[in-house]
C-alpha cells in the first residue's frame, strides 16, 4: 500500500516543476541581437570638369601626335584648325575632341562647299578624302559653353582598299549618263557572281548595262520572286552599253552578273521606263 500510495506524489512533483519551467520561459522573449546604428554616409564628391589645358592634352593623346603640331589645340586656341595646300592624292583626315559629347569635323575645298561630319568624343573620326589638289581647310568645332578642346590632322592614305572604293565610285558615277526621268540605277564590284536588286515597279523597261575589267560577263534578270525576265546573255566588257527590253510582271528586279575568268569586275546598270509605270 505504501508504494502505491507514493506514486501520485512523485507525478505531482514532476508536473509542478515542468509547469514552473513553462511559466518561467513564457516570461522571457528572445528579440535577437541588438540593432547596430547605421553608419553615417559620407558625402559623394562631385567630379570637377577638366580644364581646357587637360582636354587639350587628351586630344593630343587621342591623335597620337605632338602638342606643337599644326591642328592641335592649346589653352589659347582650343579649336583645332588646318589651312593647307595639298598635292592631288588620297588622304585621311582625323579629328578628336574632349570635354564635350561630340564635335563637327568640316572640310572646305577650293569650291567652297563645306563637307561636315558629326562625331563623338569617345573615339577619333577618320575620313578618307580624295583631293584634286589646292587649298583645303579642315576644322573640328565643339559646342560652345564648356572648356572643351578639338584637334585635326591629315596624312597620306595608306589603305589601298579605300582608294579602290573611291576609284569605283568615280567610275560608276561616270557611266550610263545622262540621268533619265524615272530610272533606277545601281553599281557593283566583284570577282564572283553577284546580284544587284532594283526595286522597280511592274512595267516595261529598257535595261542598260556596262562592265569593266574582264573580257566579258554573263548577265541575266529575274523578278524579286524569281521569275526570269531576261535569259542569260554574254556581254563584252568593252566600254559599250548593252541594252535589252525588260518587262516586270511584279515589283523588283534582280540583276545577276558573273565575270569571265573570275577576274575583278565593275558593273553599272539601270532600268529606264519605256512606258508609264503604274
Amino acid at each position: 500500500m505504501s508504494a502505491h500510495g507514493g506514486m501520485p506524489a512523485r507525478r505531482r512533483g514532476v508536473l509542478f516543476v515542468a509547469a514552473a519551467l513553462v511559466l518561467a520561459l513564457a516570461g522571457c522573449e528572445y528579440s535577437g541581437p541588438a540593432e547596430q546604428p547605421a553608419p553615417a554616409s559620407s558625402p559623394t564628391a562631385t567630379p570637377q570638369p577638366r580644364s581646357v589645358g587637360e582636354n587639350a592634352e587628351e586630344v593630343v593623346r587621342l591623335l597620337g601626335t605632338a602638342a606643337s603640331d599644326p591642328g592641335m589645340p592649346s589653352e589659347a586656341e582650343p579649336v583645332g584648325k588646318l589651312f593647307l595646300v595639298l598635292a592631288p592624292g588620297d588622304y585621311v583626315v582625323t579629328g578628336a575632341c574632349a570635354g564635350v559629347y561630340g564635335a563637327k569635323l568640316t572640310l572646305v575645298k577650293a569650291d567652297g562647299v563645306p563637307e561636315a561630319s558629326d562625331f563623338e568624343c569617345d573615339s577619333t573620326l577618320e575620313r578618307f578624302v580624295r583631293h584634286a589638289g589646292g587649298p583645303i581647310t579642315i576644322s573640328a568645332v565643339p559646342p560652345t559653353g564648356r572648356p572643351s578642346a578639338t584637334g585635326v590632322k591629315v596624312q597620306p592614305n595608306t589603305d589601298p582598299r579605300a582608294s579602290e572604293m573611291a576609284d569605283f565610285g568615280e567610275w560608276s558615277r561616270q557611266q550610263l549618263q545622262p540621268h533619265l526621268p524615272g530610272e533606277l540605277s545601281g553599281a557593283s564590284r566583284a570577282n564572283t557572281p553577284t546580284i544587284g536588286t532594283l526595286m522597280a515597279k511592274p512595267g516595261k523597261y529598257e535595261l542598260r548595262f556596262v562592265c569593266d575589267g574582264p573580257t566579258g560577263a554573263e548577265l541575266s534578270v529575274s523578278t524579286a520572286a524569281g521569275a526570269e525576265v531576261l535569259a542569260p546573255v554574254q556581254v563584252p566588257c568593252d566600254g559599250k552599253v548593252f541594252r535589252a527590253p525588260v518587262r516586270l510582271p511584279t515589283e523588283g528586279a534582280d540583276v545577276r552578273m558573273s565575270p569571265a575568268g573570275s577576274l575583278d569586275a565593275r558593273y553599272a546598270y539601270k532600268l529606264v521606263p519605256t512606258a508609264p509605270v503604274s
